[in-house]
């Protein structure tokens, strides 16, 4: 049986597929956050590692004969997208030509729509509008990192929140971590004392600090007015993304993807209210690690 490998590398988690050439599903599973940006030796060696972790789980559910992997902060037709393909080639012992390695953005929006039909908006750890036309170019607005922007992302929930919870602690001591918010956070975070806090955010990546916006989804479940605001405004945030790129190439469908844009139906309600255009708007989550896998497949017909 002839299998694929498909990944779908994020900033919280990497997801691999494992697909026959039918298209379904024989395997799957997770491995530590891989990233594109192999920027110093240390930074490929971590890469090196994880991928190597990787083979060994897949491995046991069969050899893959073709690999496709979208990998977030990878640039096409850069040394590290070189570099990239190259650990993939020796780690599973395939030939070159039946790795193909892109930005994650890349598969996730084949997940949705052919080249050039709509208008992919991604919310996960960071966010990024996205558009693939017919021949291949990438038109992307966002996606500039947390340090910049990343408007209604993961991060920047998990961050509005923090920050707001903190503000009313030095206003009224005891006052932000009581409120539904904070006591979601701090059950997140195993504690309300700084030094802590300050250790979790500062002492982790950005998939870590990202993961607190499931914190406030669940503050937001529970009626609670900050994090409503937050995800409300996190909704019109993601929203920006889809107009720039509406005004750019005309109105298309337009998919809201990335579990952060899940954490509650807040998120979608303000940013459809927020579209400029009347399009169609997509919210069904569709596996990319999949499509990936399927994809690859058709690499071993060749």
């Amino acid at each position: 049986m002839a299998l694929g490998l498909g990944i779908d590398a994020g900033g919280t988690a990497t997801r691999w597929r494992l697909a026959d050439d039918q298209g379904s599903c024989v395997a799957k599973g997770d491995a530590d956050p891989l990233t594109g940006h192999l920027f110093s030796a240390a930074a490929e060696e971590r890469a090196r590692q994880i991928i190597l972790d990787m083979a060994q789980a897949v491995l046991r559910h069969g050899r893959p004969l073709g690999i496709i992997a979208g990998i977030t902060g990878l640039t096409r037709d850069t040394p590290s997208e070189a570099k990239m393909r190259a650990l993939f080639a020796e780690i599973f012992e395939l030939r070159p030509e039946k790795v193909f390695v892109a930005e994650d953005m890349w598969i996730a929006y084949l997940s949705y729509f052919a080249l050039g039909e709509g208008i992919l908006v991604y919310s996960g750890t960071g966010s990024i509008g996205y558009f693939l036309s017919e021949t291949k170019d990438v038109i992307r607005v966002g996606g500039r990192g947390n340090l910049i922007d990343d408007g209604g992302s993961g991060f920047w929930i998990a961050r509005e929140a923090l920050k707001t919870v903190l503000r009313k602690e030095e206003e009224s001591p005891g006052e932000g971590w009581a409120t539904p918010l904070g006591r979601c956070l701090e059950k997140a975070l195993g504690g309300t004392d700084w030094n802590l806090v300050r250790s979790y955010v500062y002492g982790g990546d950005r998939g870590r600090t990202g993961l607190l916006a499931k914190a406030v989804g669940e503050a937001a479940k529970a009626d609670d007015a900050t994090a409503l605001r937050i995800l409300r405004e996190a909704g019109e945030e993601l929203a920006r993304l889809a107009n720039s790129l509406t005004k750019r190439i005309g109105p298309k469908p337009v998919a809201l993807a990335g579990g952060s844009s899940r954490l509650h139906p807040i998120v979608a309600e303000a940013f459809r209210h927020a579209l400029i255009a009347p399009v169609e708007l997509i919210t069904t989550d569709l596996d990319a690690g999949l499509t990936a896998a399927r994809l690859a497949a058709t690499l071993t017909r060749t």
